[in-house]
């Protein structure tokens, strides 16, 4: 992670020349951001990670050779400290749902504009979220739980099993907040604990996360 003096190390994945070279020159343009390697595979995409360790690679999700979720899910594996941040054409929640275990804390559609994608990259870096408010909302579904953006951060979160501390560090604001959308969590869902607010929220298709990976 950088330390905000320095600046931001990214690696840019896609498999697409033109998109990949956009999203280059637009960080590169950016202050604080320098862009050390580009990759259209999944192969070289992990080659790069390994031999340069990034503090960010901005990830498509479809990629010719290794899918971006599996290339997510080696990077979490061999890299924790790395942020990713998915930049995709896909709208499909299955993707959302199934990279929060995987502790992604960015997903932007490729339709943002540049400053949202900027602001993506910085907020990773730190540790912060970088979440299409429209995307927090299609874990909804039909249900008739309507949830906050905050409180959908919140989920998120929970869902990753993150204590209070670390969520009031990655959304910028104040443990006793936290505490506060917490407890509106568990008012909105009918759960007596964090862990029963998690698996009603799967039920529900808010999250997609296996029981095994709750924690109490």
């Amino acid at each position: 992670m950088t330390n905000g003096k320095t600046a931001i190390r990214v690696i840019v994945v896609d498999d697409h020349p033109m998109l990949r070279e956009g999203t280059q020159s637009l960080l590169t343009r950016s202050a604080g951001i320098a862009v050390i390697g580009t990759a259209g595979t999944g192969a070289e995409a992990l080659r790069l990670v390994a031999a340069l360790r990034p503090d960010v690679v901005v990830l498509d999700m479809h990629l010719p050779d290794i899918s971006g979720m599996d290339v997510t899910r080696e990077i979490r594996a061999n890299f924790p400290d790395i942020a990713i941040l998915i930049l995709t054409g896909y709208d499909d929640t299955g993707y959302v749902r199934a990279l929060v275990p995987l502790g992604v804390q960015g997903y932007l559609r490729k339709t943002a504009t540049g400053e949202e994608i900027v602001d993506g990259v910085r907020a990773v870096a730190q540790g912060r979220l970088a979440l299409a408010p429209d995307l927090l909302q299609l874990g909804v579904g039909g249900t008739s739980v309507h949830l906050t953006e905050r409180e959908h951060e919140v989920l998120w979160l929970l869902a990753s099993c993150r204590r209070n501390k670390e969520i009031a560090e990655g959304l910028g604001i104040s443990v006793k907040t936290v505490e506060f959308h917490v407890s509106r969590l568990l008012e909105k869902l009918g759960a007596r604990s964090r862990t029963e607010a998690i698996r009603i929220a799967v039920q529900l298709g808010l999250v997609d996360l296996d029981a095994n990976h709750v924690e109490s």
